[in-house]
């Protein structure tokens, strides 16, 4: 069992080899596409969100991703091994967050930890639609990543209220109700057909809010160093 284990390490470490080491712990501008101008400002950002919030947010961002594409299968494995290295994000917490860009391809990753449910990934989605891309676009890759940071903050630090999460189970649950009580009101004998119809609404509910509920209690990553790729992707 030990050599195995030895035998693993040592695949893990080859594995590992070809990604880089951070040289800082909120930005690493490998790909330099972001002006110095600018960068003292978005770490101080980044400084202070994880200060006030305890969220830790870095970004990434290199040049092509064909120099890792011979270990890497997919620009999302990529992502994943980069965050499981770095061990972005803090323990119990699992709430780190990376914003991973390539310049070649204008290939874009936000990586999440399993902190964040499953509902944050179309969040994430449309923060690199919406307000990264289009930037990248135009070449204008300070703008877009400043964008895109300041988009991740408030997507990760905004107070959001229990009916905001949990508005559609909710109004789920009133239906299922609904539906129950209707098909209790209607004699079973003589309109079986209206009574299984109301029930298997009132179930088909109900399943619907215990799948959401599970969904949301699990994200395709983890956080401080074991990611699965959460979050989302986007590029040319």
């Amino acid at each position: 069992m030990k050599i195995i284990g030895v035998v693993l390490l040592f695949i893990s470490s080859m594995v590992f080899a070809s990604l880089p080491e951070p040289k800082d712990e909120y930005i690493n501008d490998f790909g330099s596409l972001i002006l110095d101008s600018y960068e003292g400002d978005l770490r101080e950002k980044l400084e202070d969100t994880e200060y006030y919030s305890g969220v830790e947010i870095t970004i990434v961002t290199i040049e092509s991703f064909d120099k890792y594409s011979g270990s890497y299968s997919s620009w999302e494995s990529f992502a994943t091994a980069l965050f499981n290295k770095w061990g972005v994000g803090n323990l119990p917490k699992n709430d780190g967050v990376m914003l991973l860009v390539a310049r070649e391809g204008r290939k874009i990753r936000i990586e999440l930890g399993r902190g964040y449910p499953a509902r944050f990934n179309p969040i994430m989605k449309s923060v690199i639609e919406e307000t990264i891309y289009p930037q990248l676009k135009r070449d204008n890759y300070t703008k877009g990543i400043t964008q895109g940071a300041d988009a991740i903050i408030d997507a990760v630090t905004r107070p959001v209220s229990f009916f905001d999460w949990y508005k559609w189970h909710i109004l789920a649950g009133i239906g299922a109700l609904i539906s129950t009580l209707i098909a209790l009101s209607i004699d079973k004998k003589k309109n079986p057909g209206w009574f299984w119809l109301f029930l298997a609404l009132a179930g088909f509910l109900v399943l619907g809010i215990l799948r959401h509920l599970k969904d949301g209690e699990s994200s395709d990553g983890f956080g401080g160093g074991s990611s699965d790729g959460g979050g989302a992707s986007g590029g040319d």
